[in-house]
């Protein structure tokens, strides 16, 4: 693993809070969860991961961003998330199944912060109450996750689309050149349309800048796109890039 590791002392505990999870631990709480090697530094594209491994630690991201994998049906990978700076990842397996269920790759310039759960179990047996703050935070978050996407399915497919498209080109190193950074299909089901369907709105967003040549997607006018996306009261932000 290509990490270069940051002293705990480095961490911006206050920015650390703004991730969802950490919403109501306190800082000398955070402090406590965080050993000599929890906050890595990737300098270049770096699998953390891989589906089936166990899971013994969960991720946040504090800059950066780490893309979540799965092989698509003609073997290639296929991106099925984009995890941002602000965001946490893998709770879920680590708390439940015990297994990553996909593979997990950190892009370059990124910085993460792991908690180990021997760790965590320690301090919580030390303060039982933190258990109950994280799952307080994640309830929230999933309530906030719940109305975003009953808000995306009011909007139509092309809305949705367009929507999510300029999130992709705002917040990842794609801007609009080469393929997409997500498999076709993946980005059909995210935004609830088959891949048939999913082709046939990306020719009706032509006159919004974006051009659709196969998988290759390119966004030809980013101000043309801004302008669709404001005419309906489109949001740059994804409930689940």
């Amino acid at each position: 693993m290509n990490a270069i590791y940051r002293t705990p002392e480095a961490v911006d505990f206050e920015g650390l809070k703004e991730i969802p999870l950490f919403s109501h631990v306190d800082v000398d709480c955070l402090q406590d969860l965080l050993a000599s090697d929890s906050v890595q530094e990737y300098g270049t594209e770096t699998l953390l991961f891989n589906a089936g491994d166990e899971a013994d630690c969960f991720y946040a991201v504090l800059q950066g961003a780490v893309h979540l994998l799965v092989l698509t049906e003609d073997g290639s990978e296929g991106v099925v998330r984009i995890i941002r700076a602000g965001e946490s990842f893998a709770e879920a397996a680590m708390f439940g199944s015990g297994r990553f269920p996909v593979n997990a790759e950190a892009q370059a310039d990124t910085v993460l912060v792991r908690i180990d759960k021997a760790r965590l179990m320690s301090v919580i047996g030390d303060r039982p109450e933190l258990l109950v703050e994280m799952f307080e935070a994640l309830a929230a978050h999933q309530t906030f996750l719940t109305e975003e996407v009953l808000r995306l399915r009011t909007q139509s497919p092309a809305q949705r689309l367009a929507s999510y498209l300029l999130t992709v080109y705002e917040v990842t190193d794609w801007q609009g050149k080469g393929q997409l950074p997500l498999h076709k299909q993946l980005i059909a089901g995210r935004i609830g349309v088959d891949p048939a369907t999913l082709s046939r709105v990306l020719r009706r967003l032509e006159p919004a800048g974006i051009i659709c040549r196969g998988n290759d997607v390119q966004v030809e006018d980013i101000e043309g796109l801004r302008d669709y996306c404001e005419s309906f009261g489109g949001r740059r932000s994804f409930a689940s890039l």
